[in-house]
């Protein structure tokens, strides 16, 4: 696999914080074939999400479908909104309310 940004089998592109790997031999249309991986922030290279390629079957093949960098694009586009909107449904931690405490 991809073991730093000097490879010369991939073409490397940031996008709103994320890495985006994209074979050389990938073609602009949406094909099959198209290797592209997407590393979030601080996790290059150890964690990558492959573009297109559907492995949430228990059993069974993996299946890939069609795809390009506009997909890659759309997807971070995708996982950018989600955790936005996870960071504003987080409840506040209430604060200890001051009560009148007893003299002894």
């Amino acid at each position: 696999m991809i073991s730093s940004k000097n490879d010369p089998d991939y073409i490397f592109e940031e996008y709103k914080g994320y890495t985006i790997a994209s074979h050389k031999n990938n073609v602009v249309g949406k094909d099959i074939d198209n290797l592209i991986i997407v590393y979030r922030p601080n996790e290059f290279p150890n964690y990558g999400f492959i573009i297109g390629l559907d492995d949430s079957k228990l059993s069974g093949r993996r299946k890939s479908v069609p795809h390009n960098m506009d997909d890659a694009k759309a997807y971070i586009d995708w996982a950018v909104n989600i955790r936005q909107k996870q960071n504003e449904n987080k409840p506040e931690q209430p604060k200890p309310k001051k009560g009148r405490r007893r003299k002894m």
